[in-house]
């Protein structure tokens, strides 16, 4: 799948540390998550925010609730949400319910 494929390269060298299996997956959890909030389908801007998010997803495997850590003087902060841009294409490419 073209997805898959531009998710592993957005990985670099990290992408042979998951299965391709795990990287579909997140990218359908990623899809889900867009639908849901957008109200709407998935179109191609919405897919390449839907890899970017998979791509965030699988880096995060492993660290979920953790928001720091700090060992042997090395310290680990992680981003609690999505980055500005993302959020702001989503917000643009929201249906407002309207009643």
């Amino acid at each position: 799948m073209e997805n898959i494929k531009n998710i592993k390269l957005m990985l670099g060298n990290s992408a042979s540390t998951y299965s391709d299996a795990q990287i579909d997956l997140m990218y359908k959890r990623a899809v889900m998550e867009i639908e849901a909030y957008c109200k709407r389908e998935i179109d191609f801007e919405l897919s390449m925010v839907a890899e970017e998010i998979a791509v965030i997803k699988l880096n995060r495997m492993g660290t979920e609730g953790l928001s720091n850590q700090s060992y042997s003087g090395v310290s680990e902060n992680y981003l609690n949400g999505y980055p500005d841009h993302i959020i702001k294409i989503l917000n643009s490419k929201r249906k407002i319910k309207t009643l």
